[in-house]
C-alpha cells in the first residue's frame, strides 16, 4: 500500500512493478507478492488507527523539542460521483470527496504530519481537533499551535492550553474582549491577546498558512484523487499517502 501511494498507481501496476524488479520487494520485505486483487481485497482490513501511530512515529523522530503546529481540513476527491441541484432548478453531477483533518508543523523546509484523520465530507473542523490532539503523545512539548476560524470555540482553545501549547486561533469580527470564558480560563485569555497584542498575534498567525501549502504539495506530489470506491478503503488510501510524506521528510531532513 505505501509503495502503491510512493507512485500514485494502481494495485495491478504496483502489483507489475514488484513483479519486474524483485530485489525492491525483497528490500521492502515482500517475501511471497501478493496478486493485485488480494491486496485490493484486504486493503480494508488495515487499521486507520495504526497508520495514524505510524506517521506519528516517524513525526517524532529527531523532534525532542517544542513544536509550533498549524491546522486545517481539505477535501480530496473520489471517483464517485453526486448531484448537486441549482437554485434555478437544474442539476449537474460532481465528484464526491472526503476530508483530511491535520496538525502539521510549521518548520519551512520539508515538514511533517504530527496528525492525521480523515471524515465524510461535510465534517465540521471544530470537532476533530481534540481527536488530533490526542494523536499527539503528551511527552512532545506544543508551542503555538495555529488555526482558523473554522476551529474557534472556547473546548478547543482549552484543550491546547491543557495540553502545554499557545493557542493561536483566528477569531470572528463580534467576539469582544469582554467576552465570558464560560469555565475556559484559556479562550479568555486568547481573545485578549488577540484584541491588545495584535502585531503579536499576527506574527505567530501567519506560520498557519504553511498547512495550506503543504495541503497543495501534497496533492500534486502524491496525487489530489482517491482510486478506492469503498469509503473505508479511501481512509487507508489517503492515510498511506500520509505515511509516505513522513517517510520522505525524515529521508530528507538526515541528508
Amino acid at each position: 500500500m505505501l509503495f502503491r501511494s510512493l507512485h500514485r498507481c494502481s494495485f495491478d501496476q504496483a502489483h507489475a512493478m514488484l513483479l519486474a524488479f524483485p530485489d525492491v520487494a525483497r528490500t521492502l520485505g515482500i517475501r511471497r507478492l501478493p496478486a493485485a486483487p488480494t491486496v485490493a481485497a484486504l486493503a480494508v482490513r488495515v487499521p486507520p488507527p495504526y497508520l495514524e501511530r505510524l506517521l506519528g512515529q516517524l513525526a517524532r523522530r529527531g523532534r525532542p523539542h517544542r513544536v509550533n503546529l498549524a491546522g486545517d481540513g481539505t477535501g480530496i476527491s473520489t471517483r464517485r460521483f453526486d448531484r448537486w441541484l441549482h437554485a434555478k432548478g437544474s442539476s449537474d453531477d460532481r465528484h464526491s470527496w472526503v476530508k483530511l483533518h491535520a496538525l502539521i508543523e510549521t518548520r519551512a523546509q520539508f515538514p511533517v504530519f504530527f496528525a492525521a484523520h480523515v471524515t465524510n465530507a461535510y465534517t465540521n473542523d471544530v470537532t476533530e481537533l481534540p481527536r488530533l490532539l490526542g494523536q499527539i503523545p503528551p511527552n512532545i512539548p506544543l508551542g503555538n499551535v495555529a488555526l482558523d476560524r473554522g476551529y474557534q470555540s472556547r473546548r478547543n482553545a482549552q484543550a491546547i492550553a491543557d495540553r502545554g501549547g499557545r493557542p493561536v486561533i483566528k477569531l470572528r469580527a463580534n467576539i469582544p474582549v469582554t467576552t465570558s470564558p464560560e469555565g475556559y480560563p484559556a479562550w479568555k485569555g486568547m481573545v485578549v491577546d488577540q484584541h491588545r497584542h495584535r502585531r503579536e498575534f499576527r506574527c505567530r498567525y501567519r506560520r498557519r498558512s504553511v498547512i495550506e501549502g503543504i495541503f497543495g504539495a501534497l496533492k500534486e506530489r502524491l496525487g489530489s484523487q482517491v482510486r478506492c470506491r469503498r469509503r473505508p478503503t479511501q481512509r487507508v488510501e489517503i492515510l498511506c499517502r500520509i505515511v509516505v510524506w513522513n517517510a520522505m521528510a525524515v529521508s530528507y531532513h538526515q541528508v
